[in-house]
């Protein structure tokens, strides 16, 4: 059994009862750190790294709105990119969660909110849209984050890329994508723009 196999086995384990169940980090040793992308909200902080059994030490924590990964070059792409090559991450999980107050949002309700809070967005508010679409709901946009980190530029095909959801009242990991069953990766994107060009 692969690690995030087994955290996912020993955290359905766990919540059926079995007061044996649990990860021992030291027989993945070799599949760690392992570098998790969640939402920022705060419901998380009681859940991680605990829930998913790793160590601190083992745990890179990345956190953005919602999870989301734009595309293969994006900000986060690079930063999941930068975990592995300078912190040695050796596996990638895009961890969505339930409840996710930024999922399934209106469009003008989002816009009446940015007004609350003192911005408003005049002709801005129409790209809130290109935002919004990949929010349709947590397991599309779980699925999508690690289809654009699959087909990063910066991140070697060799480290895996999986994708979970968390149920925020149980703790429960369930798979999206199992990052091991990739049996073929995707078509890379055209190659970076000059130095200078500035990045998307």
């Amino acid at each position: 059994m692969r690690l995030l196999e087994a955290i996912v086995d020993a955290n359905h384990r766990a919540l059926a009862g079995d007061e044996r169940a649990g990860l021992r980090p030291a027989d993945f040793a070799g599949s760690l750190p392992v570098v998790v992308l969640t939402c920022f909200d705060p419901r998380l902080h009681a859940l991680m790294p605990e829930v998913l059994g790793v160590p601190e030490r083992d745990f890179l924590w990345l956190t953005n709105a919602g999870a989301v990964v734009t595309g293969p070059q994006s900000e986060t792409a690079r930063a999941v990119a930068l975990a592995c090559a300078v912190e040695g991450g050796r596996e990638v999980v895009v961890l969505g969660h339930t409840d996710c107050r930024l999922f399934a949002p209106d469009r003008r309700e989002a816009v009446a909110r940015f007004r609350q809070n003192g911005a408003d967005l005049g002709a801005a508010a129409t790209a809130l849209d290109d935002f919004l679409r990949p929010l349709f709901n947590e397991r599309l946009s779980v699925a999508t984050a690690v289809g654009h980190l699959r087909a990063s530029p910066f991140l070697p095909l060799a480290i895996p890329v999986h994708g979970l959801i968390v149920d925020t009242d149980t703790g429960r990991l369930d798979w999206v994508v199992n990052g091991y069953g990739v049996s073929s990766p995707p078509a890379r994107q055209a190659p970076l723009p000059p130095a200078g060009a500035g990045l998307p």
